[in-house]
């Protein structure tokens, strides 16, 4: 099957309900990494128009890509997130670095 990679730039307060609703979902693994940037509301009112956010990485197979798409935006609006962004991008290989074996995501 097709790999997937979703990143998701969320508020870094919807971080920690994500990580449940992602279980929820099945999703064995997650990368969160805090991030700087600005986008579609900037706060104008700040020195300069960065804002802290968090960058969620995964991998799933193609044919859960959106069960957990719905699981991230259903988590974004649970939240008040009133602004972020999501990708979804095609992964040619996935290897382990632990012992070099291609890794297949499993299907839920």
């Amino acid at each position: 099957m097709p790999i997937k990679r979703i990143t998701a730039i969320v508020p870094i307060a919807v971080v920690e309900r994500l990580e449940s609703n992602l279980r929820a979902c099945g999703v064995p693994g997650v990368t969160v990494e805090h991030v700087k940037g600005y986008g579609e509301h900037p706060n104008y009112f700040r020195r300069n128009l960065m804002q802290d956010n968090a960058r969620v990485v995964l991998y799933v197979d193609s044919q859960d890509v959106q069960r957990v798409i719905d699981a991230i935006v259903g988590c974004a609006q649970e939240c008040g997130a009133q602004a972020g962004i999501l990708a979804v991008e095609s992964i040619d290989r996935l290897v382990s670095l632990t012992d070099g074996a291609e890794i297949v995501p499993a299907t839920n």
